[in-house]
């Protein structure tokens, strides 16, 4: 297999700064190689961090960067449009006519002295300030966007989320959904939910002198709201992902974060950051928490519990989940099965060679398949959108081929969980993260969908 040419610099080129605010163009015929499937129809929208510095203040890692969200628009004529524009947070929009940095970031870019720190904490303290600039994480809109019932979502899982115009990509601003998001935050990751027709969210906020508090909502067609759910789960200081399934939810509770008051301090005296704190704490549980969709559920299945906790026995972190499917053995759902993308020990959210979101080379991701019973209490995996909660076969992920340079992600995995092993497709620069689509569009709902799991693109 012949594998790209490049080197760890120019790969890194990827997280520079984009020059202008939007771009807007058809891609020139000589620039798509083969032709465009007929049948490929419609907008797929990305989003990720578009810069690598505000003003003067160059970022420590790119996740603290603004939100840059793609859209690529497929007629079916063998042309494409692309189109590109930053999300106009209210950080930075006030940033960009200041010309520096104002607003610290979650990964611990901080424009602000260690003195300006400790004087707004101890003004904060004693009332004398509030909502002081120099202790607010900017809210950089830039892990996930995504479409529902006309609205365009930008997301990041500490604040909430913006709304875009679906054409042109215009920040129309932040959005609640109708007051729904009682957190005042929005999880990049969702889940759709085949059987209802449903689309599924995620909010979660860490706990100090609380307990975390964990949102699961679910809205229908015109964004009905279906059901609103907080759950207080000890120990459950972090969620990025979430799995569903016809009568449950499931989540991690990781051993990589750990929430204390002296950490709160740490983090706004510049002195350390929530980015930096992400690592192995021995003392703290692994585990994953199957959570009832209904109280009814609860009753017969739980056995009155709201959620159940099983411990996984190999300490992990789960960024990013597979898919799950129930366990039935005469007609009585006796557990799960799913999988994961698994970080071991050793890892961390160190910007590892100026390209690597996290320290790859030493703490990779791992495919992990679990079996929770109910009465035993690579990375970026994805899965045809429309079977989540469904007995899926195939999981793609962004990988490596090259034994060299294993960490450079420059292929897409096809993995078959029937055991007929894997496939690779072999691109010539780096992959992100991979989006299965269903040929011919989504299955219609309520109607059993006939055509191949795999047949899409």
């Amino acid at each position: 297999m012949t594998h790209s040419n490049f080197t760890t610099k120019e790969a890194a080129g990827g997280w520079k700064t984009q020059a202008r605010e939007t771009l807007t163009y058809w891609v020139p015929e000589v620039d798509i190689r083969g032709t465009l499937p007929k049948d490929l129809i419609g907008t797929f929208f990305r989003n990720g961090p578009g810069n690598d510095r505000v003003g003067s203040t160059k970022l420590t890692h790119p996740i603290d960067g603004d939100g840059l969200v793609v859209a690529l628009s497929f007629p079916g004529d063998g042309h494409v449009h692309f189109n590109s524009r930053f999300v106009q947070s209210r950080h930075r929009v006030e940033e960009q006519a200041a010309q520096k940095m104002i607003y610290r970031g979650q990964m611990g870019t901080d424009p602000n002295s260690f003195k300006a720190n400790f004087a707004a904490l101890v003004k904060a303290k004693v009332g004398w300030e509030k909502g002081s600039t120099v202790l607010t994480f900017r809210n950089p809109s830039n892990t996930n966007v995504y479409m529902w019932e006309g609205k365009v979502l930008s997301a990041h899982e500490t604040g909430l989320p913006h709304c875009l115009d679906p054409t042109t990509l215009e920040t129309i601003g932040e959005e609640d959904l109708g007051g729904t998001l009682q957190l005042k935050v929005l999880g990049a990751h969702f889940r759709y939910d085949p059987y209802l027709d449903r689309l599924v969210t995620m909010s979660a906020k860490a706990g100090v002198s609380r307990l975390p508090s964990l949102q699961i909502n679910e809205y229908g067609r015109q964004w009905a709201v279906k059901s609103l759910q907080t759950f207080r789960i000890p120990g459950l200081n972090y969620a990025h992902d979430l799995l569903l399934s016809k009568n449950f939810y499931v989540v991690q509770i990781t051993p990589f974060v750990n929430i204390s008051t002296v950490d709160v301090y740490t983090f706004f005296l510049g002195l350390s950051s929530p980015g930096d704190a992400m690592r192995y704490y021995d003392h703290l549980p692994c585990r994953l928490v199957i959570i009832a969709r209904t109280p009814q559920v609860a009753a017969e299945i739980l056995g009155g519990r709201s959620w159940i906790e099983a411990d996984i026995p190999e300490p992990c972190h789960i960024f990013h989940f597979g898919n799950v499917q129930e366990l039935v053995e005469k007609d009585r759902i006796v557990g799960l099965d799913l999988t994961a993308v698994c970080l071991g020990k050793k890892f961390n959210m160190e910007f590892e060679n100026k390209m690597w979101l996290s320290n790859a080379s030493k703490a990779p991701g791992l495919l992990t398949g679990f079996k929770v019973r109910f009465g035993d209490a690579n990375n970026f995996p994805a899965v045809h959108p429309y079977r989540h909660g469904q007995d899926t076969r195939f999981t793609y992920m962004m990988a490596s081929s090259d034994l060299k340079r294993p960490h450079y992600y420059t292929a897409v995995l096809k993995h078959d969980l029937h055991g007929q092993g894997t496939k690779f497709w072999q691109s010539e620069g780096v992959t992100g993260e991979p989006c299965f689509i269903p040929r011919g569009g989504y299955a219609v709902v309520g109607e059993k969908d006939e055509r191949k799991e795999d047949d899409g693109f």
